[in-house]
């Protein structure tokens, strides 16, 4: 890495903004050796061109998690090897022809957005342009603006199933412009167009207001009751294997059909973005509040997603709008968003919750379960222990950041607990975090493979697998 690029936690000026007390310089001196080597030798995603889906490459969201619920140097090292050796090397390495040619105007940086080859050109770029201009106009010029180019960087935030938002924040959210760029070439070289289309079209119909705005969770149970919406996805998507050719012989695993792009927009894009369009915010709004709401909407979503009598599991798409959501309250800290730029923000992440629910079989919420029959396996475990348990789990930082992102919604919530589109309340977000920490398995995640979170939890055929629940 470059001296752009240089990436330089400190446990007093970059804690994050959920952390706990004990952070040390060792450990943060150990994220940023690990960042630089991520950064050298990796891509930030597989090959979509290869695969017909993005696999991403979560040491930067594992690593950062680990240092902020306060793991050991020794163990955030040991955490990111296993990482290590499921990732792929970048499809090219950065060349300064391209560099130059996308600083040299808009149309050199038109040419190569949504082209995963030029990820690295991507970042180069934007590091420079960060340098010389400053990350917050960047910001505007690149993502949050009138261009051109911003409106076609900006929906691509939330496309691979919500990445780049995220990275984005945790650029933000620890000071850190080098993974703020990484953040902002993800988003550039994805090119998922279903998402652009959704939120596009349901921006559209928002700025009619047809009809009386909603709040999230209200919308998602007017979706309940549309069977287009409910059944738009099916089991099949699961059986993703090209057969075999003369490229591949023996076959290969291939995402032939795309649950968001197939069967939520292919089948339920009207139905749902008229419905999405319900939920406007404006930023004469409570845009504290707002966040609160989808925040608290977010964890709704995932930790109700339950099937009775099974124990508790979470779903893999929809933590990461759980995920996403909490770095709404990094974009509120950032001066130079405008009030405008945040509203859309905020409910551009509220319309891809429901996007995200109705693409896992529309699951049908199920918190009292979850809160009234689920009894935590280790009674009265408070954070601090969920936070070891968090750090010592063997996956790719899913879970970490899952219950990093139960403990900020706890806290940004708390304001706001009496009001009835706030359903997940003060005593449930631990409650949650124990579920989670409960379903995680004992054994260590292999190359890409979770044992603990499941796909498609709407559908009866996830469930298959997951133990009934010892009365």
């Amino acid at each position: 890495m470059g001296a752009l690029s240089k990436i330089a936690l400190d446990p007093v000026k970059t804690p994050g903004i959920l952390h706990v007390d004990n952070l040390t310089q060792e450990s943060a001196d150990m994220v940023n050796r690990i960042l630089a080597a991520n950064r050298s030798n990796h891509i930030f995603t597989s090959s979509e061109k290869e695969m017909g889906a993005y696999l991403h490459n979560h040491v930067v969201y594992h690593a950062l998690s680990l240092f902020a619920l306060g793991a050991s140097p020794e163990l955030i090292l040991a955490q990111s090897k296993r990482n290590f050796t499921y990732q792929l090397p970048p499809p090219k390495l950065m060349e300064e022809k391209y560099v130059e040619e996308m600083m040299s105007g808009p149309t050199g940086v038109e040419r190569y957005l949504g082209d995963e080859d030029h990820f690295l050109d991507f970042i180069e770029f934007f590091e420079r342009k960060i340098d010389s201009d400053g990350p917050e106009k960047v910001l505007q010029d690149y993502l949050l603006g009138d261009s051109a180019i911003a409106k076609s960087i900006y929906p691509r935030l939330w496309h691979g199933y919500v990445h780049a938002i995220m990275h984005v924040g945790l650029g933000l959210e620890f000071k850190q412009n080098a993974i703020l760029a990484e953040g902002l070439a993800e988003a550039a070289v994805h090119h998922d167009w279903w998402y652009t289309k959704y939120i596009d079209v349901t921006a559209e119909l928002a700025q009619k207001e047809l009809e009386p705005k909603m709040s999230v969770v209200e919308i998602l149970d007017e979706c309940l009751k549309d069977p287009i919406i409910t059944n738009c996805i099916d089991w099949d998507y699961t059986k993703q294997y090209e057969e075999p050719s003369e490229a591949y012989p023996d076959g290969r695993w291939f995402v032939t059909r795309e649950p968001y792009r197939d069967g939520v927009v292919g089948l339920a894009l009207e139905p749902l973005s008229t419905l999405a369009a319900r939920y406007r915010v404006s930023p004469d709004d409570d845009l504290e509040k707002a966040t609160a709401e989808i925040i608290n909407a977010s964890i709704y979503i995932a930790a109700s997603a339950q099937r009775a009598p099974h124990q508790p599991h979470y779903d893999f798409f929809l933590i990461h709008g759980s995920n996403a959501c909490m770095w709404h309250s990094v974009f509120l800290q950032e001066s130079s968003i405008t009030r405008a730029q945040q509203a859309r923000l905020i409910e551009t992440t509220g319309r891809l919750l429901l996007f995200l629910w109705a693409g896992v079989g529309a699951p049908v919420p199920q918190l009292d379960y979850l809160i009234n029959v689920y009894k935590p396996k280790v009674p009265n475990r408070g954070w601090d222990k969920l936070f070891e348990a968090a750090c010592l789990h063997e996956d790719d930082g899913h879970m970490i950041k899952l219950i990093r992102a139960l403990a900020h919604g706890e806290k940004a919530c708390e304001p706001y607990d009496h009001l009835p589109e706030f359903r997940i309340k003060q005593h449930m977000f631990k409650h949650a975090a124990n579920a989670a920490i409960d379903s995680a398995s004992a054994q260590p995640m292999v190359y890409i493979r979770h044992f603990d979170l499941i796909r498609l939890v709407g559908l009866p055929e996830a469930w298959e697998h997951v133990p009934i629940m010892a009365q």
